[in-house]
């Protein structure tokens, strides 16, 4: 015995610790290499059942609270493979007989243990035998059944001939227990086409032949009894015996479909060759005749490929272009656009509007579309240059359009304007004519009053309300005043005026206007032009836009007014604004809020105004 391998693991169920250890002593002494473990009654045996991993039992006959029957059925059930041995000093021949009918392996007396590890040796053997039998008898049904499988999937059929009977065993579509078929050689070979006959069986006999390596393979066709003919294919194996072909087995298949796909497969593929023929005639002559360009080239633009198109529209010749990168072809400010476009757009459709230079300098518009594809870049330009004209002419068209459109929307928009201030003229006009007209009766008769009450030295209470409708009076003839300026019925003496000594001018009255809280500063240019003004109004207007200022900043600020040359070269935006002209400039700045869009839009209407009830009229911006 070998001590080499991994130990054995044996269980033994033995009650007596004595015999116990000799049992031991005797396996030892035979060089058994083994690992022993001991169940003294049923709790350990059946503990030891459920953790398993024994390779042999070996269990005494009687215990106190057990037996070794019950012992070698529970074995039996829980660990069938596993040998069981009977090692008792009270078992005779009747026992022993009927232990082994119930399935132990040996017995063994005690009296004789030397027995044991020949014992023990052959039921392992016996064992591990057993488990090898039962592998390969297993992996030979897989096998078998795999191949089963495998010819029933495939549709094989199988034939097996045996010379020496003349019999022919074939199924079909691998299952033997439906199909399975006898016949003889000559019988089976009958139904052999002739012109396949006449081939197939040199090859037979060749490959049943002793000294062949007895392979066969063969396609042919098979007469059915109706007349059909189906097209088979077969492979064999010959197997020899004392130099002679005892066995020729194989597999056949139906390849009717097969053939049939081939034939078929055959006349699409003349049927294609001819169109591919064809179509490369239309492509060559499409090439030949296109007045669109087309190129191939690499992705790095030299040229591969080009068509005649590009000597009629660019006048270069194919010697001209082939290996050349035609990318030199095309505008500088077009280049770097059209290397993106190459570069971002791989794999698929580019599409890109470029000029493309002549063979005399100059330049045409060309529309390509190109695709990227096997390193190569196969391209089609047509030519838009004519398009791209009448396009710009057509642009050119509408934007004068527009220019008109705005320009007659401003002027219908000036028109209603000068419309509308001049239906709030006359209206204005006749009412401050007709105020200014009672306004002068009042001044007059507070005026007579005045002079009446200082003669006779009267004062007081009656004075003071005297002199408070005198004000208010005054304060009307202003208004009516503004009221005249603004409808234009009073008389305006335009002269050249250099605005830089009106606002010098006025920079006291400002100030005292303004009050300290406003620190204000003048910014005058020196070679300011002439104005034509009337020099009251524009006094009028510094003043009323200095007010306004003050009144934008409620806790003081900045007031800068300024002085500049201006020529306005554009049509006017707005109904208040000038034509084109030389314009003096002056700008009155303030650092106070400001107006808001909508108020802008309607700061010199007549009337309009954001101040409080009583603070303001209206007529401030209108007049300017």
């Amino acid at each position: 015995m070998t001590t080499d391998a991994a130990p054995v693991r044996v269980l033994l169920l033995e009650d007596s610790a004595v015999d116990a250890d000799l049992l031991e002593q005797a396996m030892a002494r035979s060089g058994l290499n083994f690992r022993l473990r001991q169940a003294d009654g049923r709790a350990s045996f059946m503990q030891a059942m459920e953790e398993g991993g024994f390779e042999i039992v070996l269990a005494d006959y009687s215990l106190p609270d057990f037996d070794g029957l019950s012992a070698l059925h529970i074995a039996r059930e829980r660990l069938p493979d596993v040998p069981f041995i009977f090692v008792s000093g009270v078992v005779g021949e009747e026992f022993a007989t009927d232990a082994l009918k119930q399935g132990a392996t040996d017995y063994v007396l005690k009296r004789n243990l030397m027995r044991l590890p020949a014992a023990v040796d052959r039921a392992l053997a016996e064992a591990r035998e057993r488990r090898r039998r039962r592998v390969a008898e297993a992996a030979l049904l897989e096998s078998d059944v795999r191949v089963r499988l495998a010819v029933a999937a495939a549709k094989l059929g199988t034939w097996d001939y045996t010379p020496d009977r003349d019999e022919i065993v074939w199924t079909t579509g691998g299952r033997p227990e439906t199909s399975e078929k006898r016949t003889s050689y000559e019988t089976f070979m009958a139904r052999v086409h002739p012109v396949d006959r006449a081939r197939m069986e040199p090859a037979m006999r060749a490959a049943m032949a002793p000294g062949s390596n007895g392979t066969f393979s063969a396609e042919y066709r098979l007469v059915q009894r109706d007349g059909a003919v189906r097209w088979m294919a077969t492979r064999g194996q010959s197997f020899f015996r004392d130099g002679r072909c005892h066995r020729f087995v194989g597999v056949i298949q139906d390849i009717t479909d097969r053939k049939t796909a081939e034939v078929t497969l055959r006349q699409q593929n003349r049927l294609l060759a001819r169109e591919v023929r064809d179509r490369t005639r239309e492509r060559d002559r499409l090439w030949q005749l296109s007045r669109d360009l087309m190129i191939v080239c690499d992705l790095n633009t030299r040229a591969v490929a080009v068509n005649p198109a590009w000597t009629e529209t660019l006048g270069w010749t194919e010697a001209d272009l082939l290996g050349r990168p035609v990318l030199e072809l095309f505008h500088p400010e077009d280049r770097g656009k059209l290397r993106q476009d190459l570069e971002r757009q791989q794999d698929v459709t580019i599409r890109v509007e470029c000029r493309l230079r002549r063979n005399d300098g100059g330049y045409r518009w060309i529309a390509w579309t190109a695709v990227p594809q096997d390193d190569l870049l196969y391209a089609i330009g047509r030519d838009v240059s004519e398009e791209k004209a009448v396009t710009a002419e057509i642009a050119a068209a509408n934007r004068q359009l527009v220019r008109q459109i705005e320009e007659r929307e401003r002027v219908e928009t000036t028109l209603r304007q000068m419309q509308r201030l001049e239906a709030v003229g006359q209206l204005t006009s006749g009412v401050a004519h007709d105020f200014n007209n009672l306004l002068t009766v009042v001044l007059g008769n507070v005026a007579f009053l005045q002079r009446e009450m200082t003669e006779a030295g009267i004062e007081g209470r009656m004075r003071k309300r005297l002199d408070q409708m005198g004000r208010a009076a005054e304060r009307g003839a202003k208004l009516t005043a503004q009221l005249l300026a603004f409808s234009r019925r009073q008389r305006l003496e335009p002269k050249p005026v250099n605005l830089n000594d009106t606002v010098a001018g006025m920079r006291e009255l400002l100030q005292s206007t303004m009050g300290g809280s406003v620190v204000i500063t003048t910014k005058l240019d020196p070679t300011l032009w002439a104005a034509l003004v009337d020099p009251t109004q524009i006094e009028l207007i510094i003043l009323n836009l200095a007010i306004n200022a003050r009144d934008a900043m409620d806790v003081g600020g900045d007031l800068i007014v300024s002085t500049g040359n201006t020529t306005l070269s554009g049509p006017p935006s707005r109904p208040e604004e000038p034509m084109q002209g030389e314009y003096v400039v002056l700008s009155v700045t303030d650092t106070g809020t400001g107006m808001s869009e909508e108020v802008l839009q309607r700061a010199f209407e007549p009337f309009f105004t954001t101040k409080q009830i009583g603070k303001g009229s209206g007529l401030g911006l209108a007049q300017v």
